[in-house]
Formats: structure tokens, C-alpha cells, sequence
């Protein structure tokens, strides 16, 4: 299905481009310029206490990125909440929902035992992390300090994580962990709306550590990291890939391995930032794509876009449709149970002895007593 977000996002990523679709583009530059002082000066703003920072009792790390979508945040943060859980700290999770319609300035999703509201509700992401996080609350709310202090109040949180917090600045955060896309670092290198770049590159600076990911999915991983450097300044860079995890089936409790996607003829569907990572993780497994069909990040599936699909799925034979977790919490209800609907789950996988270095790296900078 051809959509004009999609089209406007692949052609923001375009690292090589012709001379006319440069000057084609060049309002867009303009947008940026203003774009890009803007952001100078609320970072200006914050640093002279114009703006306020406020702080919480507890200890506050955020899992951010520079660009938009596509670097794996939400399984991240999954991760990152069960290391922390295991050490026997009180944690929990903070997001702005986006896309959400909860009412008032904050909303509870999950109290970690049970998840009190709908994905339309809090966002596709919040409520994928409730359905995730065993015994982790899920907080949803633009006024992060607002939430985790709730967090704190009523959950006695002594850790929260913010879920895309790196923009975040009326919060002070004692780590912040900026994830990069290896296989597409920085888009074309250009600021929104040029460039899908949030932040110019020199915040990474903003950073205590930086994390690859998608390694394996990277043309030349040793080059990422060589032009990263000399901006890092020094911070320590980790690498991790994706990896796949269980297969969820609709109406079923039972998940699948991931080998049951080998040999099958599927229907694959994603409304992601980037659908052809998840393309190249179904290929890896050997699944047979009959078909991708993309939708815009974070789209609201309706009944006809399930009707559409299953038909697809029905005239080429397929075995299943797949698609990615996020879609699935918004997808499932819109799409005839007559043809299984399965959810691919990923999460990350530190290479060498990382998982051990930045388990170090995260107790030791976030003086946390055992």
C-alpha cells in the first residue's frame, strides 16, 4: 500500500542524492535552519535556568535516540527495566505516550501486576512495555517529573527509565543512553524536515553512553564507529544487535519459536519507522515473504485495512500474516480470525562481553547499592 509518509520518510533517509533532488528540497532547508535555532535556543534556555529543571527522589535514566524512529527504543527499554528489576530495585517506566488519548496530565497503563488501559488508550509502545514488564509499572504523562513523581509516591520507585528521554530536558536525569541505528546512522545527515535527524550530531556529546545497535544489519560497522569517536569524546560505545524471541499467535496463550517461521509463505505487514529492518529479520529466519505491506509509523489499523489484508493473505495461500509486536497490540480485533495472525517479538543482544561491561558501566554510574 503506497502511502505518502513513507515515501517522504525513505526519501528523508536517501544518503546519495542527484543535484535536482537537492534543489528540489532546498524549502525544506530553510524549515531546518529555523528548525535547528529553535532547539539552540531552548537548550540555551535550560542551561541559564530560564526554563526550569526540576529533580526526583530517585535515581533517573533515559533511553533516547537523535533520529526519528527505528533504533529499537522499546525493547531496549525492556531490557533494560528487567537488569534493573533483577538487582532488586524498585523500578519503573515513564513515557509520553505518544498517540495516546488518556485523560488528564498523566495516566497510570500498568500498575505491573495488571494493565489497566487499552493500547488506543496509552499509545502502542507504553501499553506493548505493560504487556512485557512483569511487576513494572507503566506511566504515561508529557510532564515526566509529574509522573515519576507519582511513581515514587505511590510505587516507591527507586529507579525510573524515561522511554525516549534524550529530548526530554525539564527533567534532570542522572544517565542518559543514546541509541544509534547502525545501519543508518544519522539519515542523510540533514535536521528535520530535511533530514530525519532530531539533533544536530554534536549533542551526542549530551550523552554518558552511546549504544549501536543493529549492528548486523550495518554495511561497515568499524567505519560507524570510527566517524563516532571523535564526537563520543571519550564515552563508552556498545554494540548490540537484534535478535529474534518468540513468536505471539493471536488468541493463543502458547508463543512459538521463532524457527516456525522457517519455510512458510507469510503475509508480512509494519507500520514501523523503518519496515525493511523487520523484512531482513523474517528473511534471516527463512520465512517466504509473499508480500510487505507498510503502513506509516504508528498507524491506527482499521477494519478495512484487516479485510484487506486477510484477503491478500487468503488469494496467495499464505500459512500466516506476521508482523512486528507494536503492530500487533494495534492491529489484533481488526483482522478474521479464519487466518493466523502472528507477532514476531525482537529484542537486543550485546556482542562479545558487552551485556557484562554495560551492566558494570550502569550500577557504577548510577551509584546503586546492592
Amino acid at each position: 500500500m503506497f502511502n505518502i509518509k513513507n515515501f517522504f520518510y525513505n526519501l528523508l533517509i536517501e544518503q546519495e542524492e542527484s543535484k535536482l533532488r537537492k534543489a528540489l528540497l532546498i524549502p525544506l532547508c530553510l524549515l531546518s535552519f529555523f528548525y535547528g535555532w529553535a532547539l539552540s535556543l531552548r537548550t540555551f534556555l535550560y542551561a541559564r535556568g530560564v526554563f526550569r529543571t526540576r529533580s526526583l527522589p530517585c535515581k533517573v535514566v533515559s533511553v533516547g535516540n537523535i533520529t526519528l524512529g527505528g533504533t529499537g527504543k522499546t525493547p531496549f527499554v525492556c531490557l533494560l527495566a528487567e537488569m534493573i528489576r533483577g538487582w532488586g530495585f524498585r523500578v519503573a517506566v515513564l513515557s509520553r505516550g505518544y498517540k495516546g488519548n488518556f485523560p488528564g496530565a498523566f495516566s497510570l497503563v500498568s500498575d505491573g501486576e495488571r494493565i489497566l488501559q487499552e493500547a488506543g488508550q496509552a499509545g502502542d509502545e507504553p501499553y506493548l512495555l505493560a504487556e512485557k514488564l512483569q511487576g513494572v509499572p507503566v506511566i504515561v504523562g508529557k510532564k515526566r517529573w509529574v509522573s515519576g513523581q507519582y511513581a515514587v509516591d505511590r510505587f516507591r520507585a527507586e529507579v525510573v527509565i524515561l522511554d525516549d528521554g534524550f529530548q526530554h530536558l525539564p527533567l534532570k536525569k542522572d544517565l542518559d543512553l543514546l541509541l544509534i541505528d547502525s545501519s543508518c546512522p544519522y539519515g542523510n545527515g540533514y535536521l528535520f524536515p530535511r533530514g530525519t535527524l532530531r539533533e544536530p550530531r554534536s549533542r551526542l556529546s549530551r550523552a554518558e553512553a552511546i549504544i549501536l545497535t543493529k549492528v548486523g544489519q550495518s554495511g561497515s560497522i568499524e567505519t560507524v564507529k570510527k566517524n563516532l569517536l571523535p564526537i563520543a569524546d571519550g564515552r563508552p560505545i556498545f554494540q548490540a544487535d537484534f535478535a529474534p524471541g518468540e513468536i505471539r499467535v493471536y488468541g493463543e496463550k502458547i508463543p512459538l519459536p521463532p524457527e516456525s517461521l522457517r519455510g512458510k509463505r507469510v503475509v508480512a505487514f509494519a507500520g514501523v519507522a523503518k519496515p525493511e529492518s523487520f523484512r531482513r529479520t523474517l528473511l534471516g529466519l527463512n520465512a517466504e515473504i509473499i508480500r510487505l505491506e507498510t503502513f506509516p509509523d504508528h498507524y491506527g489499523y482499521h477494519q478495512k485495512d484487516g479485510e484487506r489484508l486477510w484477503r491478500m493473505a487468503r488469494q496467495s495461500a499464505a500459512d500466516a500474516l506476521v508482523t512486528t509486536e507494536k503492530d500487533f497490540v494495534r492491529a489484533r480485533g481488526v483482522i478474521p480470525n479464519s487466518i493466523p495472525l502472528w507477532a514476531l517479538s525482537i529484542h537486543h543482544v550485546f556482542l562479545g562481553d558487552g551485556q557484562r561491561r554495560f551492566e558494570e558501566f550502569l550500577f557504577k554510574h548510577l551509584g546503586l547499592e546492592a
